[in-house]
């Protein structure tokens, strides 16, 4: 095998009216090198755009371009079989001399065009047409899907990856699929052979493999059959099976060992009238492994293991398009890997080769899709017969791939079921060494698995599960259904929801807490694309008289994000026979209105939020967990905690003892204890004890850490170890349980407040009577009525979904958490770090913030709250400022559930703090600034922002 690398300098000639029926003697626009993109080479149109949406191409072209160049084809490529490879572009045609070699349009694989017939020895004119059009690719879901959209890859023009003409003898080895089986220690093979020589030729088939990323080598030996190759255009086909014997390798997230095989074929001369004959060697590789839904859960060779998900939706600020180089793949996944992560799920888009190859040595579980997100016509009218032929092209190429485990048609997708059934038994007719559904989040409004599907991948499930109607009432199977609307405990897990299910369910797109960025960000977009977003975003935030403040509102909201981020994985990972999560995300998405939702940045690098190590205690292939009803409690309380180790590792836990504490903040032990010593099963949740302690004698309020670890002679457990905080508080004669929030909260406190308000007046206007009582320099505790505040937002504990533009016509509030200084003496006698946490949700989720941008650009809220990008106001749930001769607070928090320990205990910190020297506030803000926010009937648009129809669809 012979080849010519065609990378290099192209002669280039944009042709976006699609004016050129072929390109002989027209001049060129200039020269570009491929692989790559006319915006890498700044060719099309320079942008200024400016949007809010996404990142901003710098130079954009769309429609079709010519490249050029001449090669030279040796003379011993004569009567030689010849194939030019393009190893990813848009829609193509080729010509070779002036000859039309014919057109591919797939997104997703290779597009290989066999030239026997137009190559000749000599000076050989290599045209090609690429057409990035959106009319050139008009199918349902395309443009919308991450193999196209402007939100992430964006719509380039070129090629990229490996670009080459091959030279081989006119008998080959065309294709090799290798089938392992894991249980049996041997793999199949197909090899089909290629043969054009006119006439029925006999040759031999040699193979040969070893491992080759593993620290223990497995080779074995060569073995060789015979074969005959028929004549014609037909294909040969020869079904081997290869033993590899008992010393076999496995592959799996844990030992991904991954096997090279050698396959040449050999023709004697004597057979084909050439002296030396023909020959042909292809290479390909394979790991041994058996993934199956096994019931409710997936397994590889038999061991139980549950799918800690991201989703990739391709986002390559720097380039716009995905890698192929191996390298930078690896890279990519052992960065995620350090967060515990063990399957990818490629959102509307299938990567390349090199994505599958690091992925065999990383240990990753794949899941490619079709390049389709239509949330109407999926695969309807001629749209089917595209994707099927997408689907078989995905298959044929990577297949063999361990890693590549399973296969949908795309996100979200609704329409023709009957053909999605379809299209799954096909491929799975044609290949079935995955598992298939026919989507993942399909019929929205409807979820349901399909009828040939081996998974479901929903975010919600129907209340009813024999319901048909297509509205049906539905619950989520993910954090958006509890972190805020349910008072916070450890206890929440889907088993009851999933119980009508007898295949493996995944939490689909689990997590989309928004974190505010930090604006130095923007400095790493230096190329194709640029943060332009966020300049807008950065002015806006200046314009509001807080530049500088995002460093501090991505630390506080990026805490609180993965304070929820755990609490959504840890459910999933609480509940008994569930397949597992895909994340979104890890990183960010700087597309569909900007949606920072990641720990990590766009450039997978750390957003210095959390170490890999510290988000590993809760995602990871074995998690340590504590079931508990409360994060608060009373010093006449006893703490009780259900101890519980999720076990998806790669063996049972033999002997080992679990071990609780309860600490102080200082260090003081408050209890400590052990459970009995005992082995874990793999592939369960495992059930370890209940741990009791007294909470009596703590000092309170504090805060404690309660840490559960493992003792054993298993060096590993050393980081098998979790730790949660609880608050406690002191008991009150008159306390009861804590109960639910309240549907429609009371902001007025309770007559029985703990610690008697001396010499301070509560009051619920900014009225007269309260102007009076300033004036003559009276301290005044304002708990507005929700009605007085013209400029005002709704509450809320848990940060924004995704981002505000794309979901505000849900109606939330869009803020994401709420920024301090924790050692103001007005949490005093209110433990709290600089963020929010548990123990903030009451106080928070019925809250009232306050619209300050009319207040003096130097004035900051005692306590803010972090609004959404896309406003930036200046917010405030408590606020304080000098009146004439007085002194008033403002509070919007939500006191009224006086049963609450930790309202209650804010309440008597608030009271002793304002009975105290140290509330002495500035005169902050005028009379007339207070009437303002403080004496009107309802909100406007300033507080709210513009209404939102339906999905926001960004040009």
């Amino acid at each position: 095998m012979q080849t010519i690398p065609l990378a290099g300098p192209w002669e280039l000639r944009l042709d976006p009216d699609d004016a050129d029926d072929d390109w002989t003697d027209v001049s060129s626009d200039g020269t570009i090198y491929l692989p790559g993109t006319t915006d890498e080479y700044g060719y099309g149109e320079e942008t200024d755009e400016r949007t809010r949406a996404h990142l901003a191409r710098t130079h954009r072209y769309e429609g079709a371009a010519w490249y050029r160049r001449t090669v030279t084809i040796p003379d011993s490529w004569d009567r030689k079989r010849v194939t030019l490879t393009l190893e990813r572009t848009r829609e193509t045609e080729l010509w070779i001399d002036g000859e039309r070699v014919g057109s591919r349009e797939c997104l997703s694989t290779p597009h290989v065009y066999d030239v026997t017939d137009e190559i000749s020895p000599g000076e050989c004119s290599v045209i090609l047409r690429v057409d990035n059009d959106a009319d050139s690719m008009d199918r349902a879901g395309i443009n919308r899907s991450h193999a196209k959209t402007e939100h992430t890859q964006t719509n380039w023009n070129g090629a990229i990856g490996d670009l080459r003409l091959e030279a081989t003898d006119p008998v080959w080895i065309e294709d090799v699929r290798t089938f392992p089986h894991a249980s049996e220690q041997e793999v199949g093979l197909e090899v089909t052979l290629g043969n054009v020589t006119g006439g029925e030729l006999e040759g031999t088939v040699t193979t040969a493999t070893r491992s080759v990323n593993t620290d223990e080598t497995h080779a074995v030996a060569p073995s060789e059959h015979a074969v005959t190759l028929e004549g014609g255009d037909e294909r040969t086909t020869v079904g081997l099976t290869y033993d590899l014997g008992p010393d076999a390798l496995t592959w799996d997230e844990f030992s991904p060992a991954v096997y090279e095989l050698d396959v040449s074929l050999a023709v004697d001369g004597n057979e084909t009238g050439h002296e030396n004959g023909f020959d042909h060697e292809l290479t390909t590789t394979f790991g041994l492994r058996d993934f199956e839904a096994d019931g409710t859960q997936f397994s590889i060779n038999g061991t139980t293991i549950f799918l800690r998900g991201r989703t990739d939706c391709c986002v390559f600020p720097d380039t716009a398009y995905p890698p192929t180089s191996t390298a930078e793949w690896v890279e990519h996944m052992e960065t995620a890997k350090a967060y515990g992560i063990n399957h990818y799920r490629f959102h509307s888009w299938c990567p390349p080769e090199a994505a599958f190859e690091a992925a065999d040595r990383v240990g990753i579980y794949m899941q490619p899709e079709l390049s389709q997100w239509d949330n109407s016509d999926s695969l309807v009218g001629d749209d089917y017969e595209y994707f099927r032929g997408e689907a078989e092209r995905i298959l044929d190429a990577y297949g063999n791939h361990p890693s590549f485990v399973m296969f949908t048609l795309g996100n979200e997708n609704q329409g023709d079921e009957e053909r999605m059934n379809e299209l799954v038994r096909h491929c799975r007719d044609r290949d079935d060494r995955r598992l298939y559904a026919y989507g993942a989040n399909n019929f929205l409004s409807s979820p349901h698995p399909g009828a040939d599907d081996d998974f479901f991948i929903t975010a919600n499930v129907p209340n009813d599960p024999d319901a048909s109607h297509w509205d049906v009432e539905r619950t989520p199977i993910r954090g958006t259904g509890h972190i805020n609307d349910e008072p916070p405990s450890t206890t929440t897990e889907y088993s009851e929801k999933l119980e009508p299910y007898d295949l493996p369910v995944i939490g689909h797109e689990i997590g989309q807490f928004q974190i505010y960025p930090d604006y130095d960000e923007k400095r790493k977009y230096t190329g194709v694309l640029e943060a332009r977003s966020f300049e807008r975003f950065e002015q806006s935030l200046a314009d509001h008289y807080m530049e500088g403040s995002d460093t501090d509102f991505q630390a506080a909201s990026g805490a609180l994000s993965i304070t929820c981020y755990r609490e959504e994985i840890e459910a999933a990972f609480r509940t008994p026979g569930f397949g597992g999560f895909q994340l979104l995300g890890l990183d960010d998405f700087p597309g569909q209105g900007t949606a920072l939702v990641g720990i990590i940045d766009s450039y997978m690098e750390s957003k210095g939020l959390i170490e890999p190590y510290e988000w590993r205690r809760f995602c990871s292939a074995r998690v340590p967990l504590l079931l508990f009803d409360q994060y608060t409690w009373t010093t006449s309380e006893d703490f009780e905690a259900e101890a519980q180790l999720a076990n998806y590792g790669p063996d049972e836990i033999a002997g080992t003892t679990p071990v609780w504490s309860i600490t102080a903040d200082d260090g003081t032990t408050i209890d400590a204890g052990e459970l009995s010593t005992q082995d874990v099963p793999q592939g369960e949740l495992a059930s370890l004890g209940t741990l009791e302690a007294s909470l009596a004698d703590v000092d309170a309020p504090a805060r404690l850490e309660v840490e559960l670890a493992f003792e054993s002679a298993d060096a590993d457990d050393a980081e098998l170890r979790t730790s949660y905080p609880i608050w406690v508080y002191p008991s009150s004669e008159s306390e009861s349980e804590p109960g639910s929030p309240t549907t429609e909260p009371d902001t007025t406190p309770d007559s029985d407040v703990d610690s008697p308000l001396e010499d301070v007046t509560v009051a619920n206007r900014f009225d007269e009577d309260t102007r009076a009582l300033l004036d003559e320099g009276e301290t005044v505790l304002l708990l507005p009525e929700p009605s007085a505040l013209r400029y005002s937002l709704e509450g809320s504990f848990q940060p924004d979904f995704w981002n505000y533009e794309i979901f505000k016509r849900n109606g939330k509030p869009g803020t994401l958490g709420v920024l301090f200084d924790s050692d103001h003496p007005l949490f005093e006698s209110f433990p709290t770090d600089d963020h929010a946490n548990w123990q903030w949700w009451r106080l928070l989720r019925h809250s009232r913030p306050i619209v300050l941008d009319d207040a003096p650009a130097e004035f900051e809220p005692t306590l803010q709250v972090i609004d959404t990008i896309y406003r930036n106001h200046k917010l405030g749930v408590y606020v304080e400022t000098a009146v004439g001769d007085g002194k008033l607070a403002i509070c919007t928090l939500d006191l009224s559930d006086g049963n609450a320990p930790e309202v209650r205990q804010f309440r008597a910190s608030l009271a002793s703090y304002l009975a105290s020297e140290a509330f002495d506030p500035e005169p902050a803000i005028s009379t007339g600034v207070l009437d303002s926010l403080l004496n009107a009937g309802q909100a406007d648009d300033r507080a709210y922002g513009d209404d939102a129809g339906a999905w926001v669809e960004y040009e």
